[in-house]
């Protein structure tokens, strides 16, 4: 509830006039959410060894092919979007009207294609990451780490490639790279970026700037729901940073990842009507990334791994 009804805060409200104070890492608060979230990973690894996962779920597995092409299309999709509106990867990121901010645009727009259709896959991955490294320049360190699982879903596709639905495959590069550990590298870096990111944008928008989270409250006393039950804006602000912490950290941490991306699917969907249609723009590649780990959260299973590195149905 907390964290669906105020991720992403900077998307909507200004983060110019609520610089992030790191000197908070030190205080109670966020050093007892830490404690928290490593709490409930405990907990978490402690159900996944006792508690043994339905058949019908691991049947799922079957599909991991579909994997690159379910997240080439969603993370395409958005790039293109957000390039045209003037944006780079989302709506927080608006880029100047100048020569430099047209480069970066053209070059968003030109590697949401690529990987769209699945054609060069590997080096528009390339050239997608470094685009994150260059926009630091017009941005900073924090803006572009808070995207880090755009960095994830390239660095997956240019270990996988777009698989056997792409343009790609009409030249013979469907499969992965030619590394026995391909699958299984590409799978726990998609899934440890975006488990960085959320935790990281926990810190970035609510725990380590709660000034942030308050102006949205004050604008939109509304997404406090709780508020009745005489919850503070600031109280929620802490339980909505909290609640994306542990969410972040339990992902890095590879415990009950199905479940987990289940769940995230629904919170990230809950949003939706209160903030619209660019929500939904930039939650885009996130969905990609929970569909992918929710049908193929580990590359033990030997079907996932054979699929994903040959690009093909098992």
């Amino acid at each position: 509830m907390f964290v669906s009804l105020a991720r992403h805060v900077k998307w909507f409200t200004d983060p110019s006039q609520h610089p992030t104070d790191y000197s908070l890492l030190v205080t109670f608060p966020v050093i007892a959410a830490f404690a928290i979230a490593a709490l409930a990973t405990a907990v978490a690894a402690f159900v996944q060894r006792k508690v043994p996962e339905p058949r019908i779920f691991r049947a799922l597995e079957r599909f991991a092919w579909l994997g690159p092409l379910v997240l080439g299309v969603h993370l395409g999709i958005a790039l293109i979007v957000a390039a045209i509106l003037g944006m780079l990867f989302v709506p927080s990121l608006r880029v100047e009207r100048d020569a430099f901010g047209f480069g970066l645009l053209v070059v968003e727009v030109v590697c949401g294609i690529f990987l769209l259709l699945g054609f060069a896959t590997r080096p528009a991955a390339v050239t997608l990451a470094l685009l994150g490294v260059v926009a630091m320049a017009p941005f900073n360190f924090e803006s572009i780490l808070e995207q880090v699982h755009i960095l994830g879903a390239a660095i997956f596709l240019f270990i996988i490639g777009r698989g056997a639905v792409s343009i790609d495959r009409v030249f013979g590069q469907r499969r992965a790279l030619p590394v026995t550990e391909a699958p299984a590298a590409a799978l726990t870096l998609l899934r440890v970026c975006m488990g960085v990111g959320i935790a990281f944008g926990a810190l970035t928008e609510k725990l380590l700037d709660p000034g942030l989270a308050n102006a949205l409250l004050a604008e939109r006393p509304y997404l406090n729901v709780v508020a009745r039950l005489g919850v503070s804006h600031d109280q929620f602000a802490y339980l909505a940073g909290l609640t994306e912490l542990v969410i972040g950290v339990v992902i890095v941490s590879g415990q009950l990842t199905r479940p987990v991306m289940a769940i995230g699917a629904v919170l990230f969907t809950v949003t939706l009507p209160v903030f619209g249609w660019l929500e939904l723009l930039g939650h885009l590649p996130y969905y990609g990334i929970m569909l992918t780990l929710f049908i193929a959260p580990s590359a033990g299973p030997r079907a996932v791994r054979t699929q994903l590195r040959e690009g093909r149905a098992a």
